[in-house]
């Protein structure tokens, strides 16, 4: 039996050359954890940490569609998907958000996933002039050689980072605006559907952890 496909998309962006995407990556916390009601790198089982995220998909069709467009992937939490669109809602004229991230396991070169994100609101461009559209959105995947700092944190060594893929949009702040906003109501909806449950199941827990302590 073919069942209709049920899409993860929250929000999009599409114009003849470029595709801008969020989508549901959200992940509920566990019981243990369940004030956070996020999922923040715990543990899921199979050695792989469970984070609650926001999507993005961006694609550029400008060298033709299917196997000729780029496609380009990267996901930032819900609280800076919030931020972002706190920057419009509070009138910056100027912003920057950028974010670089390696991970997964490495190649027989010893080179890792990266993704590159940025998020920049700037009145003109690089030559000085006046930008009529404001917002520059940008994510990049390649590889790197990732290192490991003094406290156990993983970043790229510098110079070794090889991109597979970059894609940008420009937007005004009210497409970025209605992006964000139906992102950020998603993010309230699924928190408020999904915390009841937890939040009684972990109650009921304490309480029967309590009750056996006070029997014993």
């Amino acid at each position: 039996m073919n069942e209709e496909y049920i899409s993860t998309q929250i929000a999009v962006y599409k114009n003849s050359k470029t595709l801008l995407e969020f989508h549901d990556k959200l992940k509920v916390a566990s019981m243990y954890s369940y004030a956070h009601i996020h999922a923040d790198g715990e543990d899921n089982g199979d050695g792989r940490r469970k984070h609650s995220l926001i999507g993005i998909l961006m694609k550029d069709y400008s060298g033709g569609t299917g196997d000729k467009a780029v496609t380009v992937k990267a996901n930032i939490s819900p609280e800076e998907a919030k931020f972002i669109l706190s920057r419009i809602t509070t009138g910056f004229s100027e912003y920057t958000f950028q974010q670089e991230k390696i991970f997964g396991q490495k190649d027989e070169k010893g080179y890792a996933q990266v993704t590159k994100v940025r998020f920049i609101r700037a009145l003109k461009d690089s030559k000085g002039n006046a930008r009529k559209i404001p917002w520059y959105v940008e994510v990049e995947n390649g590889k790197g050689i990732p290192l490991k700092n003094a406290t156990g944190g993983t970043y790229m060594k510098s110079g070794s980072f090889i991109s597979t893929g970059k894609v940008y949009a420009n937007l005004t702040d009210l497409d970025l605006f209605k992006l964000l906003s139906r992102v950020s109501s998603y993010i309230d909806a699924w928190e408020h559907s999904i915390a009841p449950s937890l939040i009684t199941m972990a109650k009921k827990a304490m309480e029967n952890r309590q009750a056996q302590q006070n029997a014993a």
